[in-house]
């Protein structure tokens, strides 16, 4: 009888989480909606179930806010942190953040934005690489000054090119 149990409670479980797996279709459209700022897309997803606000499996272990940032997707960047995305998520193999993201990205009202809400200026990418040195060598001086307002430090790397 346990063992009755044991199997109906399996396959029940494994049901479930079947139900509300993402498939690859549906992971490529909100990845792509993700994007292109197709806001009522990620609503969709995201409040059917279909996808977690911090899933990084099947997006090739980025989340959902590092790819709208590193669009400069503002408002789906808004919207997912209105939901509580993790602000601060680094990537398990390029330490980015979605704030060094925008920020590489050039998109400054994404980066201004994600500041406000209290992201981390001073996190470390892979080699224990500065956010402030990389946009110092890519020669964006409006993008240091924010950065710079914001409190992030010029240490880490010391190589003439961190790169």
């Amino acid at each position: 009888m346990k063992l009755i149990k044991l199997m109906m409670l399996a396959a029940l479980l494994s049901l479930s989480s079947a139900a509300f797996a993402i498939t690859d279709d549906e992971s490529v459209a909100y990845a792509g909606a993700l994007q292109d700022g197709d806001i009522a897309l990620v609503k969709k997803d995201l409040d059917t179930g279909v996808i977690g606000v911090d899933e990084t499996r099947p997006l090739f272990g980025w989340t959902a806010l590092q790819i709208a940032a590193n669009r400069g997707q503002l408002e789906v960047v808004k919207f997912l942190v209105a939901h509580k995305a993790n602000l601060n998520y680094q990537h398990e193999i390029t330490k980015n953040t979605a704030l060094q993201l925008a920020a590489m990205g050039g998109y400054t009202n994404v980066v201004q934005y994600l500041i406000d809400a209290g992201a981390d200026v001073n996190l470390k990418m892979r080699g224990d690489v500065a956010l402030l040195r990389v946009i110092r060598d890519q020669g964006n001086t409006k993008m240091v000054d924010i950065l710079v307002k914001a409190g992030a430090k010029d240490d880490g790397c010391r190589e003439e090119k961190c790169f």
